[in-house]
């Protein structure tokens, strides 16, 4: 299902390859998605094949031998699409790198996919994510209460095309 190649083969010192499952695996997580994982009651092999599943581009971001994110498109019904990326806690120290990558494949999934909105949900306790989302162009649009697990608040996110 995935892209052979992906587009953005390298950003710096960033190796990105096509996801594979056993990537999930090795992927050391911040803290918030380490809660996250907690909530929605999936197991590391769940999570992995729910991505693989979903997923209609996903990709694996290598930083010396060590998994920076893996990130990925799912497609919601045409012309709308939720983007997502679950990352190790190295991301800040890499930050414009990850910039970069994060506007490239934003801006690929809109052209390739003819995209007229793009959400992205935020785990509502984490300012530094809010910030981030806002810098790439996304507006809030609401509050998605108790929907992780039942248990965590995200936020909504979008761009769109007016």
């Amino acid at each position: 299902m995935y892209p052979t190649e992906p587009p953005l083969k390298q950003c710096g010192k960033i190796q990105i390859v096509p996801y594979q499952l056993d990537h999930f695996k090795e992927l050391v997580v911040r803290p918030h998605e380490g809660v996250m994982k907690e909530a929605i009651k999936l197991s590391d092999t769940q999570w992995a094949k729910a991505i693989g599943k979903e997923a209609v581009e996903a990709y694996t971001c290598y930083f010396e031998g060590e998994i920076l994110l893996i990130g990925g498109i799912n497609i919601l019904w045409e012309n709308v699409a939720e983007v997502w990326v679950i990352g190790s806690p190295a991301i800040p120290s890499l930050r414009f790198s990850y910039i970069k990558i994060c506007k490239f494949y934003l801006k690929y999934a809109r052209e390739k996919y003819k995209l007229k909105r793009v959400q992205a949900q935020v785990v509502k306790d984490y300012e530094m994510l809010h910030r981030f989302v806002k810098y790439l162009g996304f507006t809030y649009e609401g509050t998605l209460h108790n929907y992780c697990g039942g248990t965590i608040d995200n936020c909504m996110y979008a761009i769109w095309e007016k």
